[in-house]
């Protein structure tokens, strides 16, 4: 056990973990996070590694396999930061691990790697009869319940968020509506909370053991207003249980849609014209959207024509992943009737690194507007 004369001074330097991580506890991938418990240091780096690894490759078998456990001899070499944090009245130990390490055994492992592009998904939970807020989720003594949530909130790397009902939220819903499976309703109540997903789903108790929980997973397209059933659910079980596969099915689901598999084979260059790019410090923005996208190898910038600019850009991955990880992107709104392509072209220097080569192949053009 790691002596208590530097567990204040490990203490101090959890602080510092802004400059490498989101300043909230568990907004990183890349950081593990494990309630001390009765565990000695050497276990509690080996359990946050886990978490990373099941975190950032989107799948939560991956530590059965032999190649994780050969990985796990070598946690230390690893890790960047670790330290003891307090939250909510809980001792954590925090780990954060070095990206591109984990990034690289991972494509060593054949794996997929799932990065930033996680949404927060905004649940509408009915139980007992009553839709359940925020504050009831963080403040409730049902551990089942609000401790299975985060519990596998964190395992997985998602966020899950409930609504305030305030008196917005009771004027704008009903339970009926989330009971009726009334989409354009819970859509425009889900409107004022800014998430591209929203959950509707009912927790029935059926007897002291066994509770029924139906779910579904919706997007919204801002657009057309139109609601997209993703994923629909019914299971049974201990109330831990069900909400526990909740959580993990919809990280599941966000992993097959964001999470990168580096394609050694077939490249792909995608075209992307996107408007409203008007200013440098819009430029300077898209240009660190791409610059942090997994699935974005490289890109290049084609043209302006005003507030039109063309960009091509060579794709890690597949087709589905990149698309869907463009279109998470708060600024960035996919527009579907657009087809206006700048009339000129400007030639590339001679000098400039193209991003082409006899391996890629062109795929059709993507429009989006900036927002």
């Amino acid at each position: 056990m790691i002596s208590t004369f530097f567990k204040p001074l490990l203490l101090m330097l959890i602080v510092f973990f802004s400059a490498l991580a989101s300043a909230n506890l568990f907004d990183s991938p890349y950081q593990g996070n494990v309630m001390v418990g009765s565990f000695d240091e050497k276990e509690l780096k080996e359990m946050a590694l886990k978490q990373v690894l099941i975190k950032v490759s989107g799948n939560s078998e991956i530590v059965r396999r032999d190649e994780s456990k050969l990985l796990l001899k070598k946690t230390q070499q690893m890790l960047a930061q670790y330290g003891y944090r307090n939250y909510q009245g809980i001792t954590y130990f925090s780990a954060l691990f070095d990206k591109r390490k984990i990034n690289q055994a991972l494509k060593e492992m054949q794996q997929p790697v799932w990065g930033e592009t996680r949404p927060t998904t905004l649940i509408w939970l009915i139980k007992n009869n009553k839709l359940l807020s925020d504050n009831t989720i963080k403040h409730s003594n049902d551990r089942s319940l609000s401790g299975s949530l985060q519990k596998n909130e964190h395992r997985r790397g998602i966020r899950l968020q409930f609504p305030l009902m305030d008196l917005d939220d009771n004027l704008a819903l009903s339970v009926s509506d989330v009971r009726g499976r009334f989409y354009k309703q819970v859509g425009n109540a889900s409107s004022r909370y800014g998430l591209n997903h929203f959950v509707v789903a009912e927790l029935k108790i059926l007897n002291s053991e066994k509770w029924k929980l139906s779910w579904q997973l919706i997007t919204t397209d801002k657009r057309s207003k139109q609601n997209t059933i993703l994923v629909s659910e019914n299971v049974t079980g201990k109330k831990s249980l069900v909400l526990s596969q909740m959580v993990n099915t919809l990280a599941d689901y966000y992993a097959g849609q964001y999470a990168v598999l580096e394609n050694q084979g077939e490249k792909f260059i995608q075209t992307l014209h996107i408007n409203g790019i008007d200013s440098l410090a819009k430029l300077s923005q898209l240009n660190r959207i791409l610059e942090n996208l997994l699935a974005v190898s490289s890109f290049n910038i084609l043209a302006t024509e005003g507030a039109l600019i063309t960009i091509d850009v060579k794709i890690n991955g597949g087709l589905n992943s990149f698309k869907n990880a463009l279109i998470i992107q708060p600024h960035l709104q996919l527009d579907t009737t657009q087809r206006v392509i700048p009339e000129k072209i400007p030639e590339v220097d001679e000098t400039e690194t193209l991003i082409t080569d006899a391996e890629t192949e062109k795929t059709e053009a993507l429009y989006f507007n900036w927002r």
